[in-house]
């Protein structure tokens, strides 16, 4: 990552920063690609339960699967929301899973046409804001060290999703708007805005228990992991992963 981070704090192991030029995203293309995965997009799963020794899916699309093993890491509340899973859950697991909490946070992207020279005389690629509303912003090409036309991103604080996580995009988005105009007053307008909502942005409160993930089932295999399970960064997002890779290994093999 550049050094040139206004605001940022690192813990005192940290062995440094670093960034994805291509996004987080690109990370788990890789891995995918890597292991041969079939993608299914469009296949947003709304219903989970087991059925001859595997679990069948039920899909928003309608489409249904069955799998030898499932791996779930979404929000633990969306866990929760889906149907058929409750009655197979222990009740240790349920209350467990109730106390996962996340913060919620809005995303604001500012994209232009053309290179201003604001950005050229900005002396940082990305910013931690002591604000109300905006707590973190990047100039997205400078902190990714690409080419190309300027854009920017806007985070809030956690307070402040908090208080508006319920509210209209529009009122939502003119709020954080008006906001960056008063921070940034000389910011060119953009041709683009992109507005984004994280309901479960970071966890406050992980699962307890000592690893970082829930084996529910063994057979059929299912287990829960993720950050809800270790924490949000990417050490114990990485911690998760290879904690379901172990308990996978050794139940299936």
């Amino acid at each position: 990552m550049p050094e040139n981070v206004e605001g940022l704090r690192s813990p005192p192991s940290a062995v440094g920063n670093f960034i994805c030029p291509s996004g987080s995203g690109s990370l788990v293309k890789y891995f995918l690609k890597k292991a041969g995965c079939e993608i299914l997009f469009g296949h947003k799963v709304t219903k989970i339960s087991p059925s001859d020794e595997k679990w069948e899916t039920l899909c928003e699309n309608g489409a249904s699967h069955a799998f030898d093993a499932v791996v779930l890491t979404i929000p633990v509340p969306q866990v929760l929301q889906l149907d058929g899973l409750i009655p197979h859950l222990e009740s240790d697991h349920i209350e467990k899973l109730k106390a996962v909490k996340y913060c919620s946070r809005y995303a604001l992207g500012f994209f232009y046409d053309d290179e201003s020279s604001f950005f050229k005389d900005i002396p940082w690629c990305a910013k931690f804001i002591d604000d109300d509303i905006i707590r973190y912003c990047a100039i997205d090409v400078h902190k990714r060290k690409g080419t190309g036309l300027p854009s920017m991103v806007f985070h809030t604080s956690k307070e402040f999703g908090a208080s508006y996580i319920d509210d209209t995009a529009n009122v939502i988005q003119d709020l954080i708007a008006k906001r960056i105009k008063q921070l940034f007053p000389k910011m060119p307008k953009p041709k683009e805005i992109k507005f984004h909502k994280w309901r479960y942005s970071q966890v406050e409160q992980k699962y307890c228990g000592e690893q970082a993930c829930l084996v529910v089932s063994k057979k059929p295999l299912l287990i829960f992991g993720g950050d809800g399970f270790s924490n949000s960064n990417f050490e114990n997002c990485v911690l998760s992963a290879q904690n379901i890779t172990e308990k996978i290994v050794g139940l299936v093999s």
